[in-house]
């Protein structure tokens, strides 16, 4: 039986990808569970530089599994709402931790991302699309919210007024739209998908990863924070970074590419 979530180290990349394709990807406790398994492993691993985010087959994710929903959210004896308030609790804490790792992590979309697959991938740093891809968080028709992440995320990556139409209206919007209001850092032709990802990848790579990791926390640190705290941060990872053993060979290095590159 293929795994719902494969994941490898393939040239300093760890590939995580979702494998219930005839699914679209949705998003069930065993999945969640995997991808943990993934997180747990690959975010320890001083191979897998940069973490790929993707989904096989016609869809990056079609988002929770309904069975799933309705199993997280039935009677246990305790007062209602009580068990599925934990199970949320359990998957904002695994995005959570996909969204603080110390590297760099891209989300490949293609085909539907929503609802919670769309959660999921604003855990990443850099989000990738397809010209095909249509991204949402639809619960509202529903008489839901998103409530993995999908309110706070997505308020913050764009503003307000951006949040309320997606979370308001509940409508998927086309790729070339996610990149006009900031949800998608790049849209490419479906065919040229994985190879500009790559090549996005790669770049990431040549980059010192002490200095990328770090540069990362801050930047999710410090925007929650008043100017000049965030300020002194900068001091103190500077001073790290500064002080580091390899610096001196990481210095050398930067300032030869750069040079090569006038």
């Amino acid at each position: 039986m293929d795994q719902v979530v494969q994941w490898e180290i393939k040239d300093n990349v760890g590939i995580i990808t979702l494998n219930r394709p005839e699914k679209r990807n949705a998003i069930n406790g065993e999945v969640l569970a995997e991808i943990e398994k993934a997180i747990t492993n690959l975010g320890v691993n001083a191979e897998a530089r940069v973490i790929l985010l993707q989904g096989a087959g016609p869809a990056f994710s079609a988002g929770i599994d309904f069975n799933y929903l309705g199993h997280i959210s039935g009677e246990d004896g305790r007062p209602p709402g009580v068990r599925l308030r934990e199970g949320i609790a359990a998957i904002q804490a695994l995005l959570n931790r996909i969204e603080h790792l110390e590297k760099p992590v891209v989300a490949k979309i293609h085909g539907f991302c929503g609802g919670l697959g769309l959660e999921l991938a604003l855990t990443a740093d850099f989000r990738l699309a397809s010209e095909t891809a249509t991204l949402g968080v639809p619960e509202v028709i529903l008489g839901l919210i998103p409530d993995c992440g999908g309110t706070t995320r997505l308020t913050r990556l764009l503003g307000p007024a951006w949040a309320k139409e997606l979370i308001m209206t509940g409508e998927m919007i086309s790729a070339s739209r996610a990149y006009e209001i900031g949800l998608v850092h790049y849209v490419y032709p479906e065919n040229l998908l994985t190879e500009k990802t790559q090549a996005f990848i790669a770049k990431l790579l040549q980059r010192p990863p002490l200095a990328l990791g770090l540069a990362k926390r801050i930047i999710d640190l410090g925007f929650g924070l008043d100017r000049m705290t965030h300020l002194e941060m900068e001091g103190y990872i500077q001073s790290l970074l500064i002080t580091a053993k390899d610096f001196p060979e990481t210095l050398q290095k930067g300032l030869a590419s750069l040079t090569r590159k006038k």
